[in-house]
Parts: structure tokens; C-alpha cells; sequence
């Protein structure tokens, strides 16, 4: 047996059963203490771990350290106990350390024991426990759950569109204020807040984007929730996306660089839009995302009602994605003050839907409709290559822990802990198991390159039966 195996053992059974043990312990007659110690010295003299038979399946679990021969087994993988303080960064760097088990060698060495008394498969298993690679865990999940996340076109039925002559006029503007203060962070429906209406937004802004020209400022984007960042945070309105014909990368990319961390100067930023569109001739409508009411002292409904005296034809809408009463009941009066429209949205699906059926017009082009598909954009470039580089990364992990476990057994060779016939035998282990993990990672990634594929055609199919329905009933009704 190795040494130290079972001392680990018996501390990780402990932890595992600790409580109910001692409930076991208060209820044990007297005398019956000098019994179980006397077995648990014939168990160690037999080479068991001095662990009773009840907590067999928890000790095996801490050695019991098999390659992984399926994504969800990868998943499950552990850091190495003499590992998992090194980086990140240096489990996956692409330039493997020469030295890789430099500082670990007295704890190797305790750790291993008498590894030459043990099965060669045994030695393999504890020198994974000791020295498997800590990035994997984060690595392996972090790819295992991307999902595919395209700017799907809102594509509104006829029905469903309420008074769509009296929203986003084609050939007009758009002013998007996006809300990402701090209470941006939590969440809804498992997700977080910024992330679904940042969905929301790019959406909706690809859609208004084929017929009218588009602006998106931020606000609570700076500082943070503290007293001490409020001047700054209410102060900053910023227009990361300027007044022009949409375009899906910039637009993208201008959503994405976007943080929750402040106050709500709602105020401000209608104030800041009133401003820069002073200018602005036709149609013109401001449209607010926002899970809050106004935190930064200013009057929202007095800026609103300033913006919409400016001309008949602009209007602020609102929706008020996941509030409470108080928020709702002043954002209704901010919209109200805008000449405008306020929606309630307490999930994802209804923020989309309320979209959709408020703010696109039901005569949106559907040519145009058909080119908002994800084919062949950015897009799809852009997710794939971020599995990709995840893989990547991945694949440097698995390199780096196979350089790691063949120092590990030279190292043993040289201190005469293993004979040469097992050192060979540990190093063709070590590679079979490097050539299992990199194909669980290729499948792993073929996987997630399917899925955006898969997604993309979804998308792609959802656009073209709507585009056909639609061209189906305008002829019927002779248009």
C-alpha cells in the first residue's frame, strides 16, 4: 500500500460522515470504544484503512481517480491535491515549465510511499490524484455550457402588433437607453438580467435597424453601487453607438463591452438624448430597457415630458423588465409623460414578446427580414472561434499535465521509488491517458460547433416560414 493513502482516506471519510459519526459515537454503550479501536488495529495491520465497512464507497471515491470516457465524467474532474493552488494560466500555457514538479518533490515522495509495493495502475491513479491539472474543472464547464446566442429578428405576426402605425416609424430614428446599474446583476429565469436584456436589445435592434437609423447610449454602466462612486455613476451617460444605419458587428460589439455596476441616472439619460438629437428631424423615439426607477435625484418624468414637447412625433417607451410597484408605477409615468407607451416584462420570453408585439411595426420588410438570418455573419464566426480558442486552451491543459506526470515518473525512477519496467509502463499510462482527454475535447468541441450550427439553421428556417406566410397573406389581401 502507499503510505500516506490511508491517512488521506480516513480525513476525507471523516469530513464526509463527520456528523452522522458522531450521532453513532453519543450512542455507543460504554466499553464499546476499546472494542473498535482493537479492530481498527487488526484492520491496519491488515493494510485497510482504519475506516469502518459503512464508509467503504467514500474512501475508494478519493483514490478511485479513473481517465474520464465521457464529456460528463470530464466534467466531474478534479484538481490534483498537490496542484490546485497553481494558476490558471500556468496550467494552460502553451510552453510547458521544464520543471514541472519543482517544490512538490517532498510532498511527491511522501505521498507515493512504498509506490514500488503497489499494482502500476494504483501508482498512476495516486500520481493523477496528486498531480492532475487544476484548470480543468473551470475549463472543461466553461465550454461544456456555452450556448449558442444569436440576434434573432423579432418577427412579428399581424395579429399580435397593437397600433403598430403608432410605434417605430419606418424611415425614422431610434434612441436606445439601456439600463446597467447594479441591480442589472441579479437575476431572472437563472440568468442574469444584463445579459438577457443586452439579447433583448441587439435583437430589437437588428430588426428596427432595416428601417430606421439607430443610437444606443448606457447609463450605470460606471462606479458602482457605493455612496462613495454615486456622483460618478449618475454623472456618466454614454452613447456607445452613435446615431447611423445599424450594422450587426459594430452594434455587437458595442453591447458587449457593456457592465453592471452603478446607480440609475434615468433622468440623465433621457435629458443626454434630449440633447444630442436636438437636431434630428422626422420621427424620433426613444426607447428604454430598464429594470429600476430613478436612483440619482433627477425628475424622469419632467426630462420625458421635455423630450416629447420637442416636435409631435417623438416619443419615449418604456419597458420595465422585472420591477417592483414603486419602479413600475414610475416608469408608467415617465412613459405617459413621453408620449409614449410603458410594458411590463417579467421574464425573458416576455421582454422579447413585448418587443415585439409594441415596438416593431407589422410592415416590416420581410426581404429584409430574410437577410437578418445568422447565416453566414459574424456572428457565427465569432461563437466558434470562442470554442474554439476554449479548446484550445483545453488542449494545452492536457499537454501540461502529461509533461507534468512524466517529470513526476523520472523523478520516481531516479529516487528508486519504481523499478525502469514500471516507469515505462507509467509513461505509455500517462499517454493513453493525454490521447483520451484530447479526444474528449475534440468531441467536445465538435459538439458545441454542431449546436451553433444547429441554431443557426433554427433561426434560419424560423425567418424564411415567416417571411412566406407573410408574403402569402399580402397577396391574398391584393398587396
Amino acid at each position: 500500500m502507499l503510505k500516506k493513502w490511508g491517512w488521506i482516506f480516513l480525513a476525507a471519510a471523516l469530513v464526509l460522515t463527520g456528523c452522522s459519526d458522531k450521532e453513532k459515537k453519543d450512542e455507543k454503550a460504554p466499553g464499546t470504544e476499546e472494542k473498535a479501536s482493537e479492530v481498527e488495529e487488526t484492520e491496519s495491520a491488515n493494510g485497510k484503512s482504519p475506516v469502518d465497512e459503512d464508509h467503504a464507497e467514500e474512501r475508494t471515491a478519493v483514490g478511485d481517480v479513473p481517465t474520464p470516457e465521457t464529456i460528463e465524467e470530464f466534467m466531474d474532474i478534479q484538481p490534483g491535491e498537490l496542484t490546485k493552488e497553481i494558476p490558471f494560466d500556468k496550467e494552460t500555457s502553451p510552453w510547458p515549465n521544464h520543471t514541472p514538479i519543482k517544490g512538490m518533490e517532498e510532498e511527491l515522495k511522501s505521498g507515493m510511499g512504498d509506490a514500488g509495493e503497489s499494482t502500476t495502475e494504483d501508482v498512476f491513479q495516486s500520481l493523477v490524484y496528486l498531480l492532475g491539472n487544476s484548470a480543468y474543472p473551470e475549463l472543461v464547464n466553461e465550454m461544456a455550457s456555452m450556448e449558442p446566442d444569436f440576434d434573432e429578428p423579432l418577427l412579428p405576426e399581424p395579429e399580435d402588433v397593437k397600433g403598430s402605425e403608432d410605434k417605430a416609424k419606418e424611415n425614422g430614428k431610434a434612441i436606445i437607453l439601456l439600463d446597467a446599474s447594479s441591480s442589472m446583476l441579479l437575476e431572472v429565469d437563472s440568468k442574469q438580467k444584463m445579459a438577457v436584456a443586452k439579447t433583448a436589445v441587439r435583437s430589437f435592434a437588428k430588426t428596427i435597424g432595416e428601417t430606421n437609423d439607430v443610437s444606443l447610449y448606457v447609463y450605470g454602466h460606471e462606479g458602482s453601487q457605493e455612496d462613495k462612486d454615486k456622483e460618478l455613476s449618475c454623472s456618466k451617460i454614454d452613447e456607445i453607438y452613435p446615431m447611423k444605419s445599424y450594422n450587426e458587428k459594430s452594434f455587437f460589439q458595442a453591447v458587449e463591452g457593456v457592465e453592471a455596476k452603478g446607480w440609475t441616472p434615468l433622468a440623465g439619460a433621457i435629458k443626454t438624448a434630449r440633447e444630442d438629437s436636438k437636431s434630428y428631424e422626422g420621427d424620433l423615439t426613444v426607447y428604454i430597457v430598464s429594470d429600476g426607477a430613478e436612483t440619482c435625484d433627477g425628475d424622469p418624468v419632467k426630462e420625458a415630458k421635455a423630450f416629447a414637447s420637442d416636435g409631435e412625433d417623438r416619443h419615449v417607451n418604456i419597458i420595465g423588465f422585472n420591477v417592483d410597484k414603486d419602479s413600475a408605477d414610475q416608469l408608467k409615468k415617465v412613459a405617459e409623460a413621453g408620449n409614449g407607451d410603458y410594458i411590463g416584462a417579467d421574464n425573458a420570453d416576455q421582454l422579447k414578446e413585448s418587443i415585439r408585439d409594441q415596438w416593431v411595426p407589422s410592415s416590416l420588410d420581410i426581404m429584409s427580414a430574410q437577410w437578418a438570418s445568422p447565416k453566414s455573419s459574424f456572428s457565427v464566426l465569432t461563437q466558434k472561434r470562442d470554442v474554439e480558442k476554449l479548446s484550445l486552451t483545453l488542449g494545452h491543459a492536457i499537454q501540461t499535465e502529461k509533461h507534468r506526470l512524466e517529470k513526476a515518473v523520472s523523478f520516481m525512477e531516479e529516487e528508486g521509488m519504481i523499478s525502469g519496467e514500471q516507469s515505462k509502463e507509467l509513461t505509455a499510462m500517462a499517454a493513453e491517458r493525454d490521447q483520451k482527454l484530447n479526444e474528449l475535447n475534440d468531441e467536445l468541441l465538435e459538439k458545441k460547433q454542431r449546436e451553433i450550427d444547429a441554431e443557426v439553421e433554427r433561426i434560419d428556417k424560423k425567418i424564411n416560414d415567416w417571411a412566406d406566410r407573410m408574403k402569402k397573406l399580402r397577396e391574398e389581401q391584393g398587396r
